[in-house]
C-alpha cells in the first residue's frame, strides 16, 4: 500500500484537483490522500488571527469572505453538492476567529485550532470530487483521530505509540477504500487540535506511512523533485534521481525547501523510500529517497540566509579541489558530510551559481 500527499499548489484550484485526481486514478495501490491546505490558506489564516487579535472586526469578515469564498469557487467548478458541509467548516471559522477578538496576541494553542480548518477545506473538496470520479469507494477521515501529539502547540511531536494503536480504527477500512485525511494537523489525548509545524504535511504523511507499514510515500508537489541546489538560484540544477536518507535530511536541515525537516524521521525507522515527484510532470521519474550506500563527493547545495551548506559524504579530503578558485567566502563549519560557508559576497545568489557550477 502506498500513501500519497498532495501540497497546497498541487490542490490550489479546480484544475489542480482534477489533475490530482487523475494522478489517483492511474495509481490503483494508492490506500491513502493526505493533503495540505489550498495554496496561501495557511498565510491567510494567520492574516484572519492578527487582524482578530487586533480586534479589527471589518477586515478579519472581509478576510474570512475571501477565503470561504475561494473555497466555495473551488467546490462550485467541480461542481460539487457539498454546501452544507461547507457551511459547518464556515461556522467553526468563524467561531475559532471570534475566540481570538481582542486578546492582543495570538495564542499558539487557538492558532492551531484556526490552521485545522485549511485543511480540513481541501481535504473535503477533493474528496468529494473524488467520490464522483473514481469506482473505488473514497472515505474522508479525520486525521485527528489517529495523529495524537504531546501539548507543544504549533510544534507537536508526534505521540509514536498512540498512533501505531490508533490506526488499528483505519486499518480494516483502507483494505477496501480509499482514505483521503489532512496533513499537519493532529490531536492531544484529551482531543485537542495541534500542528506538527509549518509545512508539516509531508511529516504527517511519513508518519502514516511508518504506522500502516506502507511501501512508499510520495510527496506530490510542484516541482520535479530534490534537486541539487534551488533550481530558482540557479537554472542548470539537476533533479537527484535516487538520494540517501541521511543526504536529503541535510539537505532539508540546511535550507532545501523540497521537505520538511522532520519528514524523513519515520522513513528511516521503518526503511521505506520516499519519492518527490511533480503534479505538473507526474511522468517525470522523480526524486527517490531512500537507504542507499553512501558514495564519495558533492551530492547537492542548501542555502539558507548567507549560509551555503555543501552536502556529500567524505567532504574533507575533497576540500581543495572544492573549494578552489572560491573567493568571497569564509568556513562557517566543516565535517566530512557538510561544509558550510557563509557569503560574503554582496550578490549572494551568485555566489551560489558559482559553486554549483565548480562542483557539481
Amino acid at each position: 500500500m502506498k500513501i500519497f500527499k498532495f501540497g497546497g499548489s498541487s490542490v490550489q484550484d479546480a484544475t489542480a484537483m482534477k489533475r490530482v485526481s487523475e494522478i489517483i486514478l492511474n495509481h490503483s495501490n494508492c490506500g491513502i490522500v493526505v493533503v495540505s491546505a489550498t495554496k496561501n490558506t495557511t498565510n491567510e489564516l494567520e492574516q484572519i488571527a492578527m487582524s482578530a487579535s487586533l480586534n479589527e472586526v471589518n477586515l478579519m469578515q472581509k478576510q474570512l469572505e475571501s477565503l470561504t469564498l475561494r473555497h466555495r469557487a473551488i467546490a462550485d467548478d467541480l461542481e460539487l453538492d457539498i454546501g452544507l458541509s461547507l457551511s459547518e467548516l464556515e461556522s467553526e471559522l468563524q467561531m475559532c476567529s471570534q475566540s481570538i477578538l481582542g486578546d492582543g496576541e495570538i495564542l499558539p494553542k487557538k492558532m492551531d485550532a484556526l490552521y485545522s480548518l485549511g485543511e480540513r477545506f481541501s481535504s473535503l473538496i477533493l474528496s468529494s470530487y473524488l467520490s464522483i470520479q473514481h469506482d473505488r469507494a473514497i472515505l474522508l477521515k479525520d486525521i485527528r483521530e489517529i495523529m495524537i501529539t504531546n501539548d507543544s502547540w504549533s510544534c507537536a511531536s508526534p505521540l509514536i505509540g498512540e498512533i501505531s494503536q490508533r490506526v488499528q480504527l483505519w486499518k480494516p477500512v483502507v483494505e477496501d477504500a480509499l482514505i483521503v485525511t489532512q496533513g499537519f494537523i493532529g490531536s492531544t489525548l484529551s482531543g485537542e487540535t495541534t500542528t506538527l509545524g509549518r509545512e508539516g504535511s509531508d511529516y504527517s504523511a511519513t508518519l502514516l506511512g511508518e504506522a500502516f507499514s506502507a511501501s512508499e510515500v510520495f510527496i506530490w508537489t510542484d516541482v520535479a523533485g530534490v534537486a541539487t541546489c534551488d533550481p530558482r538560484i540557479v537554472p542548470s540544477a539537476k533533479f537527484i534521481e535516487q538520494l540517501s536518507y541521511d543526504h536529503a535530511s541535510r539537505l532539508a536541515q540546511f535550507g532545501a525547501k523540497v521537505l520538511f525537516e522532520r519528514t524523513l524521521e519515520p522513513a528511516m525507522r521503518a526503511k521505506f523510500p520516499v519519492v518527490v515527484k511533480s503534479t505538473l510532470l507526474p511522468s517525470e521519474v522523480g526524486s527517490r529517497i531512500f537507504d542507499l550506500p553512501k558514495r564519495d563527493g558533492v551530492v547537492g547545495l542548501a542555502l539558507e540566509g548567507d549560509i551555503l551548506s555543501i552536502i556529500g559524504e567524505n567532504l574533507l579530503s575533497e576540500e581543495v579541489s572544492i573549494l578552489n578558485n572560491l573567493s568571497d567566502y569564509e568556513i562557517y563549519k566543516q565535517t566530512n558530510e557538510y561544509i558550510a560557508l557563509r557569503i560574503l559576497s554582496e550578490d549572494i545568489e551568485d555566489f551560489v551559481r558559482e559553486v554549483h557550477s565548480k562542483i557539481l
